[in-house]
């Protein structure tokens, strides 16, 4: 589906055919959901949020600016939803200096049946491990993270959404990676 076509869809809606906005729902819905729970954290408020979502979209559609990019437009509203709701909520961050065994050491013990599966187990356990450490980064920098890596947005539509300077947007997204890699090789992974 295109731009172009994002944009028919929202004129029907706006004429009040519902299916097409069924239609916009079903294409931003994984997207948006997972932006959300990887922000919240909890697949429960994830839910609820993304239905806020759409309900927001759905009462501000005719506001949307035809000018520009439909999935910008809404990441903004999308964004702005999670933070409102970050602020209100003031999530705990957990430390991450956290003693347990490490990621690496849990792949190379002796017990992990390394036939059938196990390269997707190792696949699935690095991918956790990764996620968890983007879960624990400042929110400014694991916002911009999601956005990029996740929702797969160019420098320029973060900026847009986020209201920041795209210099700003490099340089943070730079810093996180800085971090994540730190993180990473204090767990040895990168050794």
């Amino acid at each position: 589906m295109t731009v172009d076509e994002d944009q028919a869809l929202i004129k029907k809606a706006l004429r009040g055919n519902r299916r097409a906005f069924e239609e916009l729902m079903r294409k931003y819905e994984r997207k948006i959901f997972s932006f959300v729970v990887r922000m919240v954290r909890n697949e429960e408020t994830a839910v609820d949020l993304t239905q806020d979502f759409f309900l927001k979209i759905y009462t501000v559609l005719d506001k949307y600016n035809f000018e520009y990019k439909f999935s910008t437009w809404a990441y903004r509203i999308c964004y702005n939803l999670v933070i409102d709701h970050i602020r209100r909520h003031q999530a705990q961050v957990e430390s991450l200096d956290d003693e347990s065994v490490s990621p690496r050491d849990m792949l190379e013990s002796e017990n992990v049946n390394r036939d059938d599966g196990f390269r997707a187990l190792a696949r699935r356990e690095t991918r956790d491990y990764v996620w968890s450490v983007v879960d624990q980064i400042p929110l400014k920098f694991r916002e911009l993270i999601l956005l990029r890596y996740i929702q797969e947005l160019k420098y320029e539509e973060i900026a847009e959404i986020t209201a920041l300077p795209v210099g700003t947007v490099k340089n943070r997204i730079f810093k996180a990676k800085e971090i994540l890699k730190k993180e990473m090789d204090k767990d040895g992974l990168l050794s």
